[in-house]
C-alpha cells in the first residue's frame, strides 16, 4: 500500500493525476494496481467516487475491490462488510 500525498510529496500531485486520469470525485480516492503497475480497479464505482464508504453501494463497491483484487475467502468479505456496516451505523446515531 502506498498514500501519495498530494500536499507534502514532491510531485504528488503529478503522481495522484496520472492514476486518476479524468475521472472526478473527491478524497480519498484509491486504486488498486497490479504488479505490472495497471489498474484493477479504483474507487470510482457505478455512482461515482465512494471516498470513504458508508453507503450500502459504497460498502459493495469496496467489497468488489477487494474480491478483483486479492484472494479474500467469501467468509473474509462478509467479514469485512459487516464491519464496515457497523462501523457506518455507528456513524449516523
Amino acid at each position: 500500500m502506498v498514500k501519495i500525498d498530494t500536499e507534502k510529496m514532491t510531485n504528488g500531485n503529478d503522481v495522484f493525476d496520472e492514476l486518476k486520469k479524468e475521472r472526478s470525485g473527491g478524497m480519498p480516492w484509491m486504486v488498486i494496481l497490479n504488479g505490472d503497475g495497471n489498474e484493477i480497479i479504483s474507487s470510482v464505482g457505478p455512482k461515482g467516487n465512494i471516498g470513504c464508504p458508508v453507503e450500502p453501494f459504497e460498502i459493495e463497491h469496496f467489497i468488489d475491490m477487494i474480491r478483483q483484487s486479492s484472494e479474500a475467502s467469501q467468509e473474509q468479505l462478509v467479514e469485512i462488510s459487516d464491519a464496515m456496516t457497523k462501523y457506518a451505523t455507528s456513524l449516523k446515531r
